[in-house]
């Protein structure tokens, strides 16, 4: 098997953080003076074509000549410009909780830049004389953007694509044996059953498709996979071109969380056991989703390392192991 090489540790482009905010007031309106329009549209249209684009956020804050290799002619003939756009980058790395030379998927910088940034007011320009910085930075071509969301300026996958894998999914859990699942959504399939609350399908997920499946032969093989699964076919969030997850940083810790119940189970990638002797293994082993989901601490160390459920543990996970997932 070849191994894929679109992970999250290689870009496809580098652009500096206050970049990020040149492409938004573009598509805005206005002509950004920080970047030349060929670059700024040559990014959006990588950005908007493919929100699996791994972006690599670059600066050289930190690569300034130490002072007794500065002469006073090196301060007159210094470009404020630049001092004023590492200052820039800067402010938006400590925003967004990053650092130079992080990487993330297109989707997620700019829906967590909106998130985190709402004006390029004190970034991009200032009251401060010498520092007043960008012209449109008041203009309003960076809100207008942002009022609309990530999608605005990112690659959504459309209805119509998603509709059509949702039937190929749901046929695949019909028809298929076994079911190849994720480790990760078992407790996901749990948490959804709710006790038996859950009584209509998930816009975004087959969960409750699968559930049905398996109560009605609670015998059928699951195989559990690391990684995107069946499941995961009608999300907004799964490329079918790469089958990469583009929600929060690609939600890799959801890959830490794969493979601690492979840990807590006792089993690898590819293991496969009957859909009753799988949850009860489940539930035997894991009581709790504090001790996968909250990572056993309950502490957030992250934005992309954020907790499902309350630290505390997930009630309906609770109350799924208390009632059991196949019904008599």
């Amino acid at each position: 098997m070849e191994k894929p090489t679109d992970g999250l540790s290689k870009a496809d482009i580098e652009i500096r953080p206050h970049h990020l905010l040149s492409t938004v007031c573009t598509l805005g309106g206005v002509e950004c003076p920080l970047l030349d329009r060929e670059r700024i549209d040559y990014i959006l249209e990588q950005v908007g074509s493919n929100a699996t684009l791994r972006i690599k956020l670059v600066s050289d804050a930190d690569e300034i000549s130490y002072f007794r290799n500065i002469s006073p002619e090196d301060y007159e003939n210094m470009v404020t410009q630049e001092i004023f756009n590492r200052k820039r980058d800067l402010d938006i790395l400590q925003k967004l909780g990053l650092l130079p030379g992080d990487i993330r998927r297109a989707r997620y910088l700019y829906d967590f830049l909106f998130q985190q940034i709402e004006t390029p007011w004190n970034i991009c320009a200032y009251d401060t004389e010498e520092w007043e910085g960008c012209p449109h930075a008041k203009s309003g071509a960076y809100e207008k953007i942002r009022s609309r969301g990530w999608s605005a300026v990112v690659y959504k996958r459309d209805d119509e694509d998603k509709n059509k894998y949702r039937k190929t999914s749901i046929q695949d859990i019909y028809s298929g044996e076994p079911l190849y699942i994720r480790s990760h959504h078992l407790m996901c399939m749990a948490c959804s059953y709710n006790g038996g609350a859950l009584n209509s399908p998930r816009p975004e997920d087959t969960i409750y498709e699968a559930i049905l499946r398996i109560q009605e032969n609670p015998d059928i093989e699951i195989t559990l996979v690391e990684g995107c699964c069946v499941l995961c076919d009608p999300c907004d969030g799964y490329d079918t071109k790469t089958t990469r997850c583009v929600h929060g940083g690609g939600l890799i810790r959801d890959y830490k969380k794969d493979l601690d119940i492979f840990q807590k189970l006792g089993l690898m990638p590819g293991a496969t056991m009957k859909a009753r002797e799988i949850f009860d293994l489940l539930f035997e082993k894991i009581p709790s989703t504090r001790d996968v989901c909250a990572y056993g601490d309950g502490i957030v160390t992250a934005n992309e390392w954020r907790i499902c459920g309350s630290p505390e543990g997930n009630e309906a996970y609770r109350r799924t192991i208390e009632s059991g997932m196949f019904p008599e």
